[in-house]
Order: structure tokens, then sequence, then C-alpha cells
């Protein structure tokens, strides 16, 4: 049986968008997917780094579908996505693929569900302070690292390998649907997409 393959750039993001896509999945309702161990490329802004991610995936023989995931930080997911789609359509994989920009960053995820995860222990020592909410527009702040660390206790501060599998498991679904966040409606319609793909090869499309 051929795998689904995921490509991320942060190393605490290796597991944590494992985690996030293999639940996602399972709460749409999606067909049995295998899922291979996540790969890191470099540079998935630039089109030299999404080829040589390209590249990376079109070596794993038992490959059928693959999703690359990044962040975007202060660019825009509605412009660069389907260029960065584009980069992949140009590689001419034999199999389909799905391109999804965090905006900004896959962290801003933890925001709408910050309130259920405020108070719960993250590692020894380390939580997000109690009675902590959402703020308004959370797609808008700019380095939710720092956002969180500001909300940990003194002397301590938010580390992706460390915290960031930990938060992803915490998130819910359903909160994050209720924020109407973007970039979340992106990643379930790329993972429904990559469930029947059809025609198209590449998701999202080109833009009109």
């Amino acid at each position: 049986m051929g795998k689904t393959y995921l490509v991320v750039e942060g190393h605490g993001e290796v597991e944590a968008a494992r985690n996030l896509v293999i639940r996602l999945w399972a709460d749409l309702g999606l067909p049995h997917a295998v899922w291979g161990a996540p790969k890191r490329g470099k540079a998935l802004n630039t089109r030299a780094g999404v080829l040589q991610a390209c590249e990376l995936l079109r070596s794993e023989r038992d490959c059928t579908f693959a999703l690359l995931l990044r962040d975007e930080d202060d660019g825009c997911p509605a412009t660069a996505g389907p260029e960065t789609a584009a980069w992949v359509a140009a590689a001419s994989l034999p199999f389909p693929a799905a391109v999804v920009l965090a905006h900004r960053e896959f962290e801003a995820w933890f925001l709408p569900c910050i309130h259920l995860m405020a108070g719960r222990e993250i590692r020894p020592g380390v939580r997000v302070v109690e009675g902590t909410t959402c703020p308004e527009d959370p797609e808008s702040i700019r380095d939710v690292k720092g956002w969180l660390s500001k909300r940990f206790p003194p002397g301590k501060a938010y580390k992706p390998t460390l915290d960031q599998l930990k938060l992803t498991q915490w998130i819910d679904f359903n909160a994050l649907r209720a924020s109407q966040a973007r970039s979340f409606r992106t990643i379930e319609n790329a993972l429904r997409f990559l469930a029947a793909p059809g025609a198209l090869r590449v998701y999202p499309p080109p833009r009109p």
C-alpha cells in the first residue's frame, strides 16, 4: 500500500504536523491512509527549495500522495499558496500533491484553542497561565511563539522542539473551525483533495 508523505521545515513541526494531519484526516472521516515518516525541507518559500523537496518525495518509491506545509509569516497565503503549488506542478510528480501555508505560523492554530490549553502542564513546570483567552483575529498575531512565551511562567519560553507536539495534541478542531481561521480551512480542503484528487494533480489550483 502506498503512503502519504508530509514535508515541513521546522524541527518541532515534524511530529507536531504529523499528529495534526493524522488526527484531522480521521476527524474529517476520510478513507484510511498510511502516513510515512515526515520529511524536512529547506527554504520551502523558494522555487529551488520546493523543487528540492519534490525530488526528495520522488525518491520515495511508495509515495502516492504528498503534503507540503510551511509558515507563510507576513505574506498572503491566497497568493503564495497557488504560486507554491505551481512550483510543485513544475516538478511533474507522478502523484497528487497539496500545499498548505499556515498564516502566519503553525502556532497560530493554537490560539483559538488556548482557553482549553491554559493551566495544563506542557512539560514540568511549564504551562500557559490560567485564564488565557484567544486574541481577536488570531491570524493577525505576529510572532505567536513570542506571544506564547509571554504567557509561560517567568524564566520559561516556548520551545517548538519541546512544546509544539503537546500543544498540537490539545488542538480542538471544532474550536478552530468556529474561529474561521482561513489557513485551517485550507488544510482541511487540502486533505479532502488528497483523499479524492480527481483530475487535479496539485492543490490549490492556479488563481483565475
